[in-house]
């Protein structure tokens, strides 16, 4: 087991009242680690000592705060301590230790990319109706951003957040999950061997009513960016609010996966099969649902069915290659399998899964394919986010846009078929942010990863994400 510092003002510290919050594998139920609960006078000093770090921090020219950044990232990528972070990953969470060091890697590589832009913050330029004057709008830095970080993605969505806000003269503070603190602790030993200047990344873990409310409610920040439920992310909205703080939240999801009569089935098996059991099913963009044409339905469904059953499942740890480790606890388990009772009970046929593999442990749920659903079911309009997929079957374009888009959700959905016309008439009217075209979902660094409807405001990611790390100042220049 190991016993963890939170990061303030560039020194590893216990919180002020020596308390600690437990961090159980859900694999095994076995206590791994603890961090520290930090008080509201811990997260109060954090929040002042990115305060005090920015005055300085904003002043650097950003590429060489970009290069403060690299150094920091090659860190992340050399050998020790990519596997301390994706074993603390694995341990805080489930995920296999294979997919875990994918996260830390690829996490170093879009932060690699998001520096690039550091030489890229432009202005404009217009022309004044008076004369001998000239209207400057240029981009500013806004402060303090507050992050914070979900359990399912701990490393990446952490990176995808500090390193643009970094880039572009803010300073922050961390909070990471509450079930998923470790890996933020063991990355603060890359932030301490960097080079950074003290005060401008602070980790603070400790529980969502003490940490993250007097984060949400001070008026010493300037923007909170988060990732996670809908209903977590409306409150934070609400603190924020009296403040008149920034937002940035990615939200919920209920991704469809729309089947045309002349799609490609083996590729679109295989993507739905990722696309829903990747990370146990607990990713905001997975498939959660799934239209099939009727005329393909029966040859479609065999297909899929014989991936689900083919998926290996275990303890991440011992098998770090397993397909499919475990849920995030016992009681996700019991919620997921609540819901599948659920849908039985209104009319649904478990065609695979369906039960706990209690023989494995308390926190593993096989894949769950679902047919006979019908678009009235609870399951197909609340997130599952675990490996279960309901089927739904279609006959017309039309019916199916209107099914797809009856949510509350529009974060993301999948399209297979040849057709030019459905690509067109699919992309065009799916009231989403992305939509992913004859491939399993998964954004490019590029890209924008941005949710309409209840699944968020604002968003990460390529030129658009960046931006969101700034203000505009318009200066009017008499000469």
């Amino acid at each position: 087991m190991k016993q963890y510092k939170a990061y303030i003002n560039g020194q590893f510290r216990n919180s002020s009242n020596h308390t600690w919050i437990d961090v159980f594998y859900p694999a095994t139920g076995k206590l791994v680690g603890q961090v520290p609960a930090c008080s509201k006078e811990d997260t109060e000093e954090a929040i002042e000592s990115a305060n005090k770090a920015y005055k300085q921090w904003r002043t650097i020219p950003s590429y060489q705060r970009a290069e403060y950044l690299l150094n920091f990232l090659t860190l992340m990528k050399n050998e020790e301590h990519l596997h301390d972070i994706a074993q603390a990953i694995t341990l805080e969470m489930g995920k296999p230790l294979s997919q875990a060091k994918s996260e830390v890697y690829y996490a170093a590589e879009l932060g690699e990319y998001q520096t690039q832009w550091a030489r890229r913050i432009e202005g404009e330029i217009v022309d004044s109706d008076n004369s001998n004057e000239k209207i400057l709008t240029y981009r500013e830095p806004l402060g303090v951003v507050v992050a914070i970080v979900p359990w399912n993605f701990p490393i990446y969505v952490l990176i995808r957040k500090i390193v643009p806000a970094l880039v572009c003269g803010n300073t922050v503070v961390i909070k990471p999950s509450v079930k998923s603190p470790m890996s933020a602790l063991e990355l603060a030993k890359c932030i301490d061997q960097s080079g950074l200047p003290k005060g401008v990344i602070n980790i603070v873990t400790g529980l969502d009513e003490v940490v993250g409310e007097t984060l949400t409610s001070s008026n010493q920040i300037n923007m909170v960016t988060f990732t996670g439920s809908t209903k977590v992310g409306k409150r934070i909205m609400e603190k924020c609010a009296r403040n008149m703080v920034r937002v940035s939240l990615e939200l919920g999801g209920k991704a469809p996966a729309i089947v045309m009569e002349d799609a490609d089935l083996d590729l679109a098996v295989e993507a739905i099969k990722g696309g829903r059991l990747s990370n146990s099913g607990q990713v905001c963009n997975n498939t959660e649902r799934v239209y099939v044409h009727h005329s393909i339905k029966e040859e479609f469904t065999k297909r899929l069915l014989k991936r689900f059953q083919e998926v290996s499942i275990g303890d991440g740890l011992k098998n770090p290659d397993v397909e499919m480790g475990c849920l995030i606890s016992p009681q996700d388990v019991q919620r997921v399998h609540a819901m599948v009772q659920e849908a039985v009970q209104e009319g649904a046929e478990v065609l695979c899964g369906g039960e706990p593999l209690k023989e494995l442990g308390e926190s593993f749920y096989p894949p769950t394919l679902l047919d006979r659903c019908t678009q009235s079911m609870k399951i197909v309009h609340e997130e599952i986010f675990g490996p279960v997929l309901p089927i739904i079957t279609f006959d017309t374009l039309e019916e199916v846009i209107e099914m797809a888009n009856d949510s509350k959700y529009g974060l993301t959905s999948n399209v297979y078929t040849n057709n030019y016309k459905y690509v067109m008439e699919l992309t065009t009217n799916l009231e989403c942010g992305e939509v992913y075209v004859n491939r399993q979902q998964g954004e490019a660094y590029q890209g924008f990863h941005a949710g309409w409807k209840q699944s968020g405001i604002g968003g990460d990611d390529g030129k658009h994400g960046f931006e969101e790390f700034m203000q505009l100042k318009t200066v009017y220049l008499k000469y």
